[in-house]
């Protein structure tokens, strides 16, 4: 089963590739919203919007695209987030949560999960103290409820974080964490030799925690070669456009780390996304961002 999967996910990425390659349009793989600035420098002090008109902003979408899974980004107390999950939940959109150990409680797991949490992404520079706190109440969220629920630790590496990445993988086995990924700094960075020499024995650690990506381990292998900002070794970015972002002040992009582009309110701007989307495929830099694990 698991070949079989391994090979669907294969075909399904060769047939994306060469739609792009031949121009054919194609629907966002994935929403992204972001309800504040929790680990998103690109959202800064951007306006929030109301319970309401987040509904409305998604229900625009749903409409233009089709139902999608969502990956809400935002502190784990923010007082929407709760509502938002159940909201994209019962329309039948898979929710992921991408937050930090910040904030989330026993008590906050629960109810995230009660509202329909498939997917934590934990950011954390390390598991302890809050980090492993945190782990501890998504796992006991999901053994007391008997739901399922996929607990990801989301590592950003830097040249302080490196030294212990490896070391996070043996906590998060222990915490019971469904599996680790290290994630590419926001801003570009080189790393030390020593830096790099430890990133490369996590990327070693293997199946069944090591969830980074291709993607990701590039952007990795760029930082210890000089900083992200290279050609890419793949040639054009395959993402350009499969991810959908909303950003706190209601605006939608289809890159979220490339908003120069933003095409201003959903209701009037699918001319605007498919441009925009094409320009962005079209780019041959490597981008180190987290969106991309």
């Amino acid at each position: 089963m698991k070949l079989i999967e391994t090979l669907r996910i294969r075909a399904t990425s060769r047939v994306r590739r060469e739609k792009a390659r031949l121009g054919l349009g194609q629907r966002p793989a994935r929403l992204d919203i972001r309800l504040d600035g929790f680990d998103a420098p690109l959202a800064g002090d951007m306006p929030g919007l109301t319970l309401e008109a987040w509904q409305e902003r998604v229900v625009e979408l749903l409409q233009w695209a089709g139902p999608m899974p969502v990956r809400i980004t935002a502190h784990a107390g923010h007082a929407l987030l709760p509502d938002l999950v159940r909201f994209c939940h019962r329309l039948e959109m898979p929710v992921t949560v991408r937050t930090g150990p910040d904030g989330l409680s026993g008590p906050r797991a629960e109810e995230l999960l009660d509202r329909g949490m498939q997917i934590c992404e934990l950011v954390a520079t390390t598991l302890e103290g809050p980090g492993e706190e945190a782990v501890r109440a998504l796992v006991h969220a999901r053994n007391s409820r008997g739901v399922p629920l996929t607990v990801h630790v989301h590592i950003p590496i830097t040249e302080a974080s490196a030294a212990g990445a490896r070391a996070n993988f043996e906590a998060a086995r222990g915490l019971g964490a469904d599996g680790v990924v290290l994630c590419p700094p926001w801003q570009g960075l080189s790393l030390s030799a020593t830096a790099g020499a430890a990133v490369a024995a996590a990327l070693a650690e293997g199946w069944p925690l090591q969830k980074t990506s291709a993607g990701a381990r590039e952007v990795l292998g760029s930082m210890r070669a000089g900083g992200p900002g290279a050609p890419r070794k793949g040639g054009k970015c395959e993402l350009g456009g499969l991810r959908l972002a909303l950003l706190p002040d209601g605006k939608a992009v289809v890159c979220p780390f490339k908003p120069g582009m933003a095409s201003g309110p959903l209701a009037d701007s699918a001319g605007d996304l498919g441009a925009h989307r094409d320009a962005i495929r079209r780019c041959d830099r490597v981008c180190g961002h987290p969106e991309l694990v």
